[in-house]
């Protein structure tokens, strides 16, 4: 902790520990950023390769990525939020963007995701409906997932040179 000029700590902390923390914080912002990028990229893997597969093999490889498709859907409307935060009191239009794709599709993903999947809900749809569903939640996830993870890149380089 550092000292002001009346000889009291300053709650700010020093140069030192500020350096630090952006540090981290960008250490962090790279860690999610590629994150969500891969992921985005691994789910336009699974949604191109997903008719190769036979019934057995799309419930394992939708068993495998569903977890993470949660978590990447959840961290993608906190960031969303915290973007909408940083900007200040007129958010710009891609901020505002952002966190309407990602809000949608934090709603469709766990609606379907809980209902169908977690608590085997009697509300089921035709399976050709919940299929369209579910491809529109795969392209939006692809979307949102990859610019949020540039979205951290970008801020993360950022930070890095200034």
């Amino acid at each position: 902790m550092s000292f002001d000029r009346v000889g009291g700590a300053s709650p700010r902390g020093s140069s030192l520990e500020r350096d630090e923390h952006h540090m981290y914080i960008r250490a962090l912002k790279r860690l999610f950023g590629y994150a969500h990028v891969l992921l985005g990229l691994a789910v336009a893997g699974q949604f191109v390769a997903s008719p190769t597969y036979d019934v057995a093999t799309s419930s394992d490889v939708w068993d495998a990525i569903s977890f993470a498709m949660a978590v990447g859907t959840a961290t993608a409307l906190v960031i969303s939020l915290v973007r909408i935060r940083e900007v200040g009191k007129l958010p710009d239009w891609r901020a505002t963007t952002m966190l309407i794709a990602a809000a949608c599709l934090f709603l469709l993903f766990f609606r379907l995701w809980l209902g169908w999947e977690v608590y085997d809900s009697e509300e089921t749809p035709p399976w050709e409906i919940r299929l369209l569903l579910w491809y529109a939640i795969d392209v939006l996830f692809v979307i949102v997932s990859v610019t949020v993870g540039r979205y951290l890149l970008r801020t993360a380089t950022s930070q890095a040179g200034g």
